[in-house]
């Protein structure tokens, strides 16, 4: 199912709950937890830290369109890449190219 905004482009919908500075840094207390779910007629993920929804992502990101994952699998690699980007403090956006490798890379 494909869901368009008021102009009739698609949008991504990705929630982010802020936490102070300090607390996204490498601290030895934080604690980044990936885990997937059921989301209408696909798959999404969030990643938890320290048991707080730091992102939940129930569809694809950087797609024209908005749809959930295919499959368990492909939202699972799409998060671990996520969350392995905010373990390293890096920049943690996905590019079309990854999502078109992942998907293409299962199957899809």
């Amino acid at each position: 199912m494909v869901r368009t905004g008021p102009s009739g482009t698609a949008g991504i919908t990705v929630l982010f709950i802020f936490f102070r500075g300090e607390e996204m840094g490498s601290s030895p207390g934080r604690q980044l937890e990936l885990q997937t779910f059921q989301s209408g007629d696909g798959w999404g993920y969030q990643i938890r830290m320290n048991g707080k929804v730091l992102i939940y992502q129930p569809t694809i990101p950087s797609i024209d369109t908005v749809t959930a994952f295919p499959n368990e699998e492909s939202a699972r690699n799409i998060g671990t890449l996520v969350l392995n980007r905010l373990t390293e403090n890096k920049d943690f956006s996905v590019s079309r190219d990854e999502i078109q490798h992942s998907l293409s890379y299962l199957g899809q």
